[in-house]
């Protein structure tokens, strides 16, 4: 088989980034409140949970954003949606009869650090009245560059954050004005500066290719000019274009976007850059120094997979606030009602907002561990009880994209997205409405 339609077998093909198992699309309004909570209290009380906050909001939307979120201008409707979070505290945490203890915490959006120090300071005090942060590991919280100050650097570090990711995307002005984030290298630059002033050295960076105006020669400019302010994470994303979800994509039409060959050139000519420079290449799309936690569980074997993508955190259960939000334990998964009003109203009558979920049965349960051993690794001992799954690989290894020796298989492309479109094989629910982004 020629290059070119070994390639066409994976690549642009609409898959999800399996941050679950069962994915999202399967998750139904069959499962609610009354099983999340029979769920909570299953867990071992010695057993630590990792949370998860959704601040839904930002000042200003940008054109590639897939996230739950809505624009406001208004402090107040921000500091409201804080005080509605802090009784969704207490109802998590009186799930159980004491404290529960806290792995991780990580703070999503939507732009978490739209909260004033105010409402920041009230949040993290809600928490540390209803939980157990004697032992958390990790505080992390995504920030949007453009809207922290050194004073707020300041604030973060105070209240135990640990961890930040900046949502840097590109450095080329022109591919920052099509999708309305204007956030100069000098900016970035500074805010890492505060950041690292303020005792806040462990840095994330978020970067996308695929945008209007990108070229292999300007992700991979951009890649070294991140280099340059050494995060310890970069996750590399390729930009999941779904306009029949999120309408505001529409308008970077009128800008052409990059064909599924340009965005494989993208993508290799940022991984050189990064490997280049001493990055260690983590699963499909993320990267770590060496001596960052998420490379040595890599080495160890111990890297996991969540919402938040590739993690250390080995706690099996977490436990999602705020609208959207999403929560996982051994039995399943649980989403909160999407919507701010209709979340606030469950919330505020004193009952949990979960609205959908799935209760993974013993074969989804398989199926996860092998999906998320080969997103994690590349390569997975597959079990038995999968023959047809493995006749199916047969295209795949006959192409060149990945190998086997028995049970075993792992991927041989150097295109790491790929093995999304492998992972894909062994999920049940394929094809069942989902709605997923291009493999590359």
């Amino acid at each position: 088989m020629n290059p070119t339609a070994s390639t066409d077998l994976w690549l642009a093909k609409p898959v999800p980034r399996y941050t679950s198992y069962p994915p999202a699309p399967a998750f139904h309004a069959g499962v609610g409140a009354r099983e999340y909570a029979d769920s909570a209290a299953r867990i071992p009380a010695d057993e630590a949970v990792s949370l998860y906050l959704h601040i839904p909001f930002c000042h200003e939307l940008c054109l590639y954003c897939g996230c739950h979120t809505s624009v406001t201008k208004r402090p107040e409707r921000v500091t409201q949606y804080g005080r509605v979070l802090h009784r969704e505290i207490e109802l998590v945490a009186g799930l159980w009869p004491q404290a529960r203890r806290v792995s991780h915490l990580h703070f999503g959006g939507g732009t978490p650090n739209i909260l004033s120090g105010a409402d920041m300071d009230a949040l993290f005090a809600a928490l540390r009245r209803s939980f157990d942060f004697s032992h958390c590991r990790e505080i992390a919280m995504e920030l949007d560059p453009r809207a922290v100050t050194q004073e707020q650097a300041q604030t973060l570090a105070a209240v135990g954050v640990t961890r930040v990711s900046l949502g840097v995307q590109d450095f080329q002005p022109d591919v920052q004005r099509i999708v309305r984030r204007e956030q100069p290298y000098e900016l970035v630059a500074q805010v890492c500066g505060w950041l690292r002033d303020a005792e806040i050295r462990r840095l994330n960076f978020d970067l996308m290719y695929g945008l209007p105006l990108q070229t292999p020669a300007t992700v991979a400019a951009t890649a070294r000019m991140v280099t340059v302010l050494a995060p310890d994470r970069i996750a590399l994303f390729s930009y999941a274009h779904v306009p029949q979800l999120k309408k505001h994509q529409q308008a970077l039409e009128d800008y052409g976007l990059p064909d599924k060959y340009a965005l494989l050139a993208m993508d290799q000519a940022a991984r050189d850059v990064l490997t280049a420079a001493g990055y260690v290449e983590i699963g499909m799309d993320h990267f770590a120094r060496p001596d960052d936690p998420l490379a040595v569980a890599l080495r160890n074997k111990t890297l996991r997979r969540n919402f938040q993508g590739y993690t250390d955190d080995a706690a099996a259960a977490l436990f999602g606030m705020g609208a959207s939000s999403i929560g996982q334990t051994p039995d399943g998964f649980f989403q909160n009602a999407r919507d701010v009003r209709d979340w606030q109203t469950l919330v505020d009558s004193g009952l949990l907002a979960t609205v959908r979920g799935i209760i993974a049965s013993d074969e989804d349960r398989l199926r996860a561990a092998v999906i998320e051993r080969l997103m994690c690794f590349l390569a997975c001992d597959i079990p038995e009880g999968f023959d047809q799954e493995l006749e199916a690989l047969r295209l795949y290894e006959a192409a060149g994209i990945i190998a086997r020796e028995g049970r075993s298989l792992r991927l041989t492309t150097p295109h790491r997205m790929a093995i999304r479109v492998i992972a894909r094989v062994f999920d049940r629910y394929a094809g069942q409405g989902a709605v997923a982004s291009r493999a590359a």
